[in-house]
């Protein structure tokens, strides 16, 4: 009997399928009759549910893109809370996620980060503190060409940056601060001794005013001037120049060490140690002497110093009372152009970043109005009233004002252009590094003037040749 049960079920089966069949024969006939075409009201159904699919996806409402910001300044310190809040009201299809040790350390900043490179994180924008790291990384293919973003947003970069970040003709960052370099003076010295603040000068002019304000004995000595160890101050009629302005020409293949500039700069340094209006070298080292603590103090009536030192004018070093005033960068011969070491924090994208648009977006804003906003900062944008910017930077800086010559900063600012900037080659440590070891033995009276010239052009030479095929 099992089998006559089977039988029935399956016949059963049949017979439903048929019927459904039938149904689906006459749904579609009534669509013949309808010249295949859906019901009007279905249509416009349709329609208004794509409208708002697309209507919501154009107002925003998918998740906002992530970028991450790697970078060595303290988040709310610095203003960088600001900056980000600011940003991601206007751009709400954004957030910035600001990565940083809080360290204000850029160079091991950027070995953590070459280190996050290498081990695949995800990285977005990325700060870079100076020409010698940015052309490194550069090099390593390590940021991405912003070229056809300017061309794409109508960016003519000259007409809008000062600092020209290019390397072979291609764009890899936007300059954000602007690293200038100037003279800070104690105007109450030059008072003293009947001295003007200088509106201009030249190196021969700065020695002699740093002999003039050299006065006392022993540990109550007051210099004319103080020279930290930076590179930058064994190269300083070199520095500020359009051309051939660091130790390798701007050919890349030849030292720069042999030649009139560099020279000039080492018989700078001869003639504050003979003259003894300079901080020893020796003392510099042994005590290990700090350009900050020796210019407010009271010890060096004179520095040569950068742009970012003007948040740290007005009194804000404990005991200073004097007033500090500014003049421009000395010339190396009367009659050159008056010109600033020119240098900037690159604001670089990640080559393997994988919402570059969203980045560079953040990047234009940055570099043109978010810095103004952050009021940190000296700007390299050229858009800017440079008298409203120093407020904002005195004012958020908290100053006593009554202790900084303003006329004197502004008409610095203003007067001395932007040198144009050296990008380096990768190698550029190992030539300071080598120039350095022979200069330093001239500072500390081992080696005289033309033996130091001479070696050290060999050495630099020697590193050239090393590192170039």
């Amino acid at each position: 009997m099992k089998w006559k049960v089977i039988i029935l079920i399956l016949f059963s089966a049949m017979l439903i399928g048929m019927m459904v069949a039938c149904g689906n024969d006459s749904n579609n006939a009534g669509a013949d009759e309808n010249n295949d075409e859906p019901e009007a009201n279905e249509t416009e159904n349709n329609n208004e549910n794509n409208n708002e699919v697309n209507d919501s996806e154009e107002a925003g409402d998918s998740e906002p893109v992530t970028i991450r910001l790697h970078h060595w300044y303290n988040t709310e310190q610095d203003n960088w809370d600001v900056v980000i809040d600011a940003f991601e009201a206007e751009h709400p299809h954004i957030k910035v996620e600001s990565i940083t040790p809080e360290n204000n350390d850029a160079n091991e900043t950027m070995q953590q980060i070459d280190l996050a490179a290498a081990s695949g994180d995800d990285l977005d924008a990325i700060i870079v503190n100076d020409a010698a790291n940015y052309s490194q990384r550069v090099s390593q293919g390590m940021f991405e060409p912003l070229n056809q973003y300017l061309d794409d947003n109508g960016i003519d970069y000259e007409e809008e940056y000062g600092v020209d970040t290019s390397v072979d003709g291609d764009y890899y960052a936007l300059p954000g601060k602007f690293n200038g370099f100037f003279v800070m003076l104690n105007q109450d010295a030059l008072e003293e001794n009947g001295l003007d603040v200088p509106e201009e000068w030249t190196w021969d002019e700065y020695m002699e005013y740093a002999e003039i304000l050299s006065e006392g004995e022993g540990s109550d000595r007051r210099y004319g001037t103080f020279f930290h160890t930076w590179t930058d101050y064994l190269k300083l009629a070199a520095f500020n120049q359009h051309e051939d302005s660091n130790l390798i020409k701007d050919d890349g293949v030849t030292s720069n060490v042999d030649s009139d500039r560099i020279r000039q700069s080492l018989e700078i340094r001869q003639r504050g140690h003979e003259e003894d209006s300079a901080t020893p070298y020796a003392d510099t080292i042994s005590l290990d002497l700090n350009y900050r603590p020796q210019f407010f103090g009271g010890s060096a009536a004179m520095i040569m110093t950068g742009t970012w030192m003007i948040n740290d004018s007005g009194g804000v070093e404990e005991g200073t009372e004097f007033t500090t005033a500014f003049a421009p960068y000395p010339q190396a011969q009367e009659g050159d152009p008056i010109t600033s070491p020119s240098g900037a924090d690159f604001m670089a994208m990640y080559s393997g970043s994988e919402h570059k648009d969203e980045v560079f977006e953040f990047l234009r804003w940055y570099t043109t109005e978010g810095i103004v906003t952050q009021s940190k900062f000296l700007p390299d944008f050229q858009g800017v009233d440079m008298e409203e910017v120093v407020n904002n930077l005195l004012e958020e800086s908290d100053v006593n004002v009554d202790l900084i010559n303003m006329e004197s900063l502004i008409h610095t600012l203003e007067v001395q252009e932007a040198a144009a900037l050296s990008i380096p080659p990768a190698f550029i440590s190992e030539v300071e590094t080598a120039y350095s070891g022979e200069v330093e033995r001239f500072l500390l009276d081992e080696q005289d003037l033309e033996t130091t010239i001479e070696n050290a052009h060999e050495a630099v030479q020697n590193v050239i040749d090393q590192n170039v095929e």
